[in-house]
């Protein structure tokens, strides 16, 4: 251990304690560390997600420049899926299932479909001429899938979740 890294331990200690008592970003009920990390990471996927949708729709008009972007934002995420669910990390307010990490190869699979439909959404649109809604329902669908089988159903405003 150099000393250096004892001193970045320490504070980023100190750190977490002064958001824990201060209250700061309580996120999702009080997430820290790396649940709110990844709370945060897929409410900006969401967010990305409903850009494409809305065009995909027809509520906002469709940008493949803007589209192509939210789409990369989308694989560059993704990507990171895996690394923010280590070992351990099932904290409350954490949403996520335990069969994460009794299935992790199954978990990782999923962010890695997700991510390759992603990429595949990026591209799409990035040749216009290409039918990027059908890249679109994949991504959605890879989003879908590892909710299904990794994610806790929300308890509040169900009613508004119709699963076709």
């Amino acid at each position: 251990m150099t000393p250096s890294s004892v001193d970045r331990t320490a504070i980023a200690t100190l750190f977490v304690f002064l958001i824990a008592f201060t209250g700061v970003a309580l996120a999702h009920e009080g997430a820290t560390g790396v649940v709110k990390e990844r709370m945060d990471l897929m409410k900006g996927q969401a967010k990305q997600m409903k850009l494409i949708g809305d065009m995909a729709k027809g509520k906002k008009k469709f940008d493949a420049a803007k589209a192509a972007a939210a789409a990369h934002d989308l694989g560059a995420t993704t990507k990171k899926i895996p690394d923010l669910f280590p070992e351990g990390s099932n904290k409350h307010p954490s949403e996520a299932l335990d069969a994460v990490w009794k299935e992790w190869d199954r978990f990782k699979g999923d962010a890695h479909d997700a991510e390759a439909a992603a990429n595949a959404l990026e591209t799409a649109l990035q040749a216009s001429g290409q039918d990027w809604k059908a890249a679109f329902k994949k991504m959605t669908d890879a989003c879908k899938a590892c909710h299904e089988s990794f994610r806790a159903e929300e308890e509040e405003g169900k009613e508004g979740h119709h699963h076709h």
